[in-house]
């Protein structure tokens, strides 16, 4: 587990919301001042702003 800005998140991450555990499948980032918003498999959603979240990431992807 690591420590990272929420809006650093990239697909295949998974993070902890409200008790439950998501694996990020994308991330769209767009132009201009809105937030980027992370998505799963299953529909959930959240809009990524610059708090500190605990991150669960593979090793490969640490050392990317």
């Amino acid at each position: 587990m690591i420590e990272i800005h929420a809006d650093e998140l990239q697909p295949g991450d998974v993070i902890e919301y409200a008790g439950h555990r998501h694996l990020i499948a994308l991330v769209d980032r767009r132009p201009g001042w809105l937030w980027p918003i992370a998505t799963d498999d299953s529909g959930w959603a959240i809009a990524l702003d610059h708090h500190v979240i605990p991150v669960y990431r593979t090793p490969a992807q640490a050392a990317a």
